[in-house]
């Protein structure tokens, strides 16, 4: 009997021992059919060897339903939970906008102040770009982030670091409103504002004015990145060169961060600063209604950014299937956000995840359609990809194919896509990513899931490649591909300089092929694209001659930082 005792706690101690996704994750809420059919959506996560997701559904002010799927920690046998902190990436705007909210309501500043104002150390550009432009995405201000990324330094990560980078920048992408276009850098800049207002640090004031008095004890903006975190899950992304399995994808950044990320929040405080939006326990209904109402342009129109979405003050406001919708997205390290707001229904969902690939958008937009399923208009962008998902493939003969090769740009969003056949298959190679085009009826081809393209112009030479997805459909036009020879690319080597991110680009020759290098660091090869252009993962480079031909420097354009230039000088 001893014995036998002795066997049956052996084998319980082992039990509790396995981490396992199905039973060790706590639930909130009753599991009814939609939450069973929430479940189904992230059936793919819910396994103990594989990082997942924590959702939240929520209803007048309270969590309806609240389950972690997959691990929070691999190394730990930890599985997700409600409870489990993760970084929350671009989602943490929105109370980087409260905070000058509250302080522009305490008369401390204005959104119509240039950022002058309390920046001074800025170009004179930024007296034309108003705080209230700088939280809106249509400040034109380069990203900070992507400038970082032109030097070829290990940067700290600190607050110095960001407003050295920020500060050296010449120009603006466009003229302050013309247009929207993403950016961490006025952000970066609010923070700053903040803790020259008030002393105070951002997250010391968030967590003094937001955290502490809503009860959002397991929330913090992390100013440093070796700092413990309770029930803190881990950031994966998954292993390179296609191997099973998963890497930690960690967060180096420290102050440089803030404002535009660094919130570290739990599903379940999450839902208690959603029922804020209704409550206004902290701030007032009128910053929410600042918050939540649509930027306009300079010449009046929305800053739309996407389909049916214009973006606000940290957030973007518009409408999904007919129903009045508020959202933002976050992405950092390993960590993946996404949330939805309906305020007319008092409805939201909030998915976080600890995968780079988890996609939180699409499996926070399922989940509002089981519940919200009966209010909603049909879903037409999810038909849409299916029926391209669907779409049986047809033969197109490989001389047809060919006729399709070649580099497509894109002047205006500063982007270069290349078509190559490789045997009797076409791809599509653009920002470091490679597609297989499938062939379908109506001269349309298939890219990853949901993309679409077709080509239009003389069938013997197509002119313009047009690029569909659910969110917005881009047209391309033919570049007069080049063929630039191994002693043509000697033309091209030299240093270039840019004071604005303070780096020299080496560009040698190595086996055949252009290199850069910036600060002794190789960036990558520069694979020729057109006549003085070439592209370097999603960066597209102009050479730029003088009247006699010489070459005295290149542009780049690298999605959030326009028209960034170095001078030849060597």
């Amino acid at each position: 009997m001893c014995c036998r005792l002795a066997v049956l706690a052996i084998a319980l101690v082992s039990a509790l021992a396995l981490p396992n996704a199905a039973h060790g994750q706590d639930i909130i809420g009753a599991r009814d059919v939609r939450a069973l059919r929430a479940d189904s959506v992230f059936q793919t996560f819910d396994r103990t060897d594989s990082p997942g997701c924590a959702l939240g559904v929520y209803q007048d002010g309270k969590i309806l339903y609240a389950r972690g799927y997959g691990m929070a920690s691999l190394e730990h046998g930890v599985a997700m939970s409600p409870r489990s902190v993760l970084d929350v990436g671009s989602i943490s705007k929105q109370f980087t906008a409260m905070s000058m909210l509250m302080l522009q309501k305490e008369g401390k500043l204005s959104l119509d102040d240039p950022i002058r104002k309390y920046i001074p150390e800025m170009p004179a550009y930024a007296d034309k770009i108003t705080l209230r432009r700088a939280l809106s995405q249509t400040s034109g201000l380069r990203d900070l982030y992507v400038m970082m990324g032109q030097t070829g330094r290990t940067f700290a990560g600190d607050t110095i670091d960001a407003l050295r980078v920020i500060t050296h920048s010449a120009e603006p992408n466009y003229t302050p409103g013309e247009r929207y276009l993403y950016t961490n850098t006025g952000w970066i800049l609010a923070a700053q504002i903040v803790y020259r207002i008030t002393g105070k640090t951002l997250a010391q004031f968030a967590d003094e004015r937001i955290f502490t008095p809503l009860g959002m004890h397991d929330t913090r903006i992390l100013a440093d990145v070796t700092t413990i975190i309770p029930n803190g899950a881990e950031g994966y992304a998954p292993q390179s060169g296609g191997r099973p399995g998963f890497r930690v994808a960690r967060s180096t950044y420290d102050g440089a961060i803030m404002g535009a990320g660094a919130v570290h929040t739990s599903i379940e405080d999450f839902g208690r600063w959603l029922n804020n939006y209704d409550a206004a326990t902290v701030g007032s209904k009128d910053i929410i209604e600042t918050m939540t109402t649509a930027t306009k342009l300079n010449d009046g129109l929305p800053a739309r950014s996407g389909p049916d979405q214009a973006y606000a003050i940290g957030l973007n406001v518009g409408t999904m299937r007919g129903l009045r919708v508020v959202s933002h997205g976050g992405s950092w390290a390993g960590y993946r956000g996404y949330f939805l707001r309906f305020p007319d229904q008092r409805f939201a969902v909030a998915t976080l995840c600890n995968l780079t690939t988890s996609g939180p958008d699409s499996l926070a937009r399922k989940v509002a359609g089981i519940y919200l399923a009966d209010r909603m208009q049909p879903d037409s962008a999810t038909m849409w990809t299916a029926a391209l998902a669907g779409a049986p493939r047809v033969d197109v003969p490989a001389a047809n194919l060919r006729a399709l090769v070649g580099v497509w740009r894109n002047v205006e969003r500063g982007e270069v896509r290349r078509t190559r056949l490789i045997g009797d298959t076409l791809f599509s190679l653009g920002g470091g990513e490679r597609a297989r085009l499938v062939p379908l009826d109506g001269g349309r081809f298939r890219a990853e899931s949901g993309t679409e393209l077709h080509f239009e112009g003389d069938a013997a030479a197509p002119s313009r490649m047009i690029v569909r997805t659910t969110g917005e459909t881009v047209m391309f036009t033919r570049a007069d591909t080049a063929v630039v020879t191994a002693a043509k690319l000697a033309e091209y080597a030299g240093n270039y300089r840019s004071d604005e991110v303070e780096a020299t680009h080496t560009w040698k020759i190595e086996k055949d092929h252009l290199v850069v290098y910036a600060n002794d660091r190789r960036l990558g090869v520069l694979e020729p694209s057109y006549k003085d252009g070439f592209t370097r993962g999603g960066n597209v480079i102009d050479v730029q001659r003088d009247a006699k031909g010489r070459i005295t420097g290149f542009e780049v354009e690298a999605g959030r930082v326009r028209h960034l230039r170095f001078t030849r000088v060597q």
